[in-house]
């Protein structure tokens, strides 16, 4: 009897020994890092995507400076014989002094200063054997001419050269390879981004 007393004490008492947790004790080191996974096969190539739409490489641009007039201004293209004018399109923006240094306006455009507005219409001609000129001419809405002093900041040409001349009726297009959308042709900012030319 004693010795199944003295049992039932010890197996209390490592009961009591193994119910009773301690406090926890602190966090032990981080183990080293694990050794890196072998890379998997390389997947399969995708295929081709569709051919980009085809550049014009022979643009040029010319940059002149500020100018003040009253009824009409006048630039020269150097180097634009009238041969290379009749395959060339050649596209003007200018940045009135009443406007943000950042906002160009076509030509021909409309101008409004002071609830005014005038319209700058130009043509081009040969001005010697070797060069062109472009001339605006200012007009206010009922067709009379403009004659108020003005001043532009900048004024810019952008003259492209026809990838290839082809002879058809009148609805070919002159300018192959040019794909600038119609209404992108008045923004200055779109004419840049597809020539790779500066806003500035």
């Amino acid at each position: 009897m004693k010795k199944v007393i003295f049992l039932i004490g010890i197996t209390a008492a490592l009961c009591a020994l193994y119910s009773c947790e301690g406090p926890e004790g602190p966090e032990g080191p981080a183990g080293p890092q694990g050794l890196q996974g072998l890379q998997g096969p390389q997947g399969e190539q995708g295929p081709m995507g569709p051919q980009g739409i085809s550049g014009n490489a022979d643009a040029i641009l010319y940059d002149y400076g500020p100018v003040t007039f009253t009824s009409s201004v006048e630039y020269l293209i150097p180097d634009m014989s009238i041969e290379k004018l009749d395959s060339t399109l050649i596209v003007g923006y200018f940045n009135p002094s009443e406007y943000a240094e950042d906002v160009w306006i076509s030509v021909p455009g409309v101008v409004a200063v002071n609830g005014v507005n005038y319209i700058v219409v130009n043509y081009l001609d040969s001005f010697n054997a070797d060069s062109c000129r472009m001339i605006l001419t200012t007009v206010n809405v009922d067709g009379t001419l403009n004659s108020t002093s003005k001043t532009w900041r900048k004024f810019r040409l952008f003259a492209i050269q026809a990838s290839a001349v082809i002879t058809g009726g009148r609805m070919a297009d002159p300018v192959s390879g040019f794909t600038l959308e119609s209404s992108d042709m008045n923004d200055h900012d779109a004419v840049c981004d597809h020539f790779g030319f500066s806003k500035k």
